[in-house]
């Protein structure tokens, strides 16, 4: 691996770090549902882009609500696993 042949000063560095900065992305609002929306692309809420629509949002609203419905039923069940499960060990341990 190469050496540098001397040391880069603190204004060389900076100056070439100077583009190295991020910007502040360009956030739009949805025409159709007012949502906040990232420019030339197509709403994740109402599935339009350019006054057409593109995507089929209604199947992603179904399995969204079913996830949501899961993950209320695990996190119920969990629950009561773990105390049904402390009760148990409780019982073999008398």
């Amino acid at each position: 691996m190469s050496v540098p042949a001397s040391k880069k000063s603190r204004s060389s560095v900076r100056r070439r770090r100077s583009h190295h900065a991020l910007k502040a992305q360009n956030i739009g609002v949805c025409q159709t549902c007012q949502a906040p929306l990232v420019s030339h692309t197509a709403c994740t809420n109402c599935g339009v882009y350019k006054g057409k629509q593109v995507l089929d949002v209604s199947r992603n609203a179904t399995r969204a609500m079913k996830r949501a419905q899961q993950n209320v039923s695990e996190t119920h069940n969990h629950t009561h696993e773990e105390k049904h499960d402390s009760k148990e060990t409780e019982e073999k341990a008398s």
